[in-house]
């Protein structure tokens, strides 16, 4: 478990400098348009679209919450079955942070 958290807070940080690196220029957005209120009708309606499906598929359904965390089964899952995904998720997240360097550097 000690691990896992390790590894979280990680690729949190990771994702703050990625975030801190890659400032925004100030002044309007060169992709700025008068197409705001479209996309928000666009977005309302997926989400409907989404929320609407999600409750047709699982309806009042609910959790059994009093199982115990399986810390021990994820650990295992995690470092054995799920190792190569794991891994390049943290080589991309690398990356994403190299590039990020790259790009905020002054020349």
């Amino acid at each position: 478990m000690v691990q896992i958290l390790i590894y979280v807070g990680a690729v949190s940080v990771l994702f703050l400098f990625g975030i801190m690196l890659t400032t925004a220029r100030p002044g309007p957005r060169p992709v700025d348009n008068a197409q705001r209120p479209l996309a928000a009708l666009v977005a309302a309606g997926g989400f409907g679209v989404l929320a609407a499906g999600i409750l047709r598929a699982f309806g009042r359904e609910t959790l059994d919450l009093e199982v115990a965390f399986p810390t021990q089964e994820i650990g295992r899952a995690i470092f054995t079955r799920w190792i190569l995904p794991f891994e390049a998720v943290s080589m991309l997240l690398l990356a994403a942070l190299i590039g990020a360097i790259v790009l905020a550097r002054r020349d």
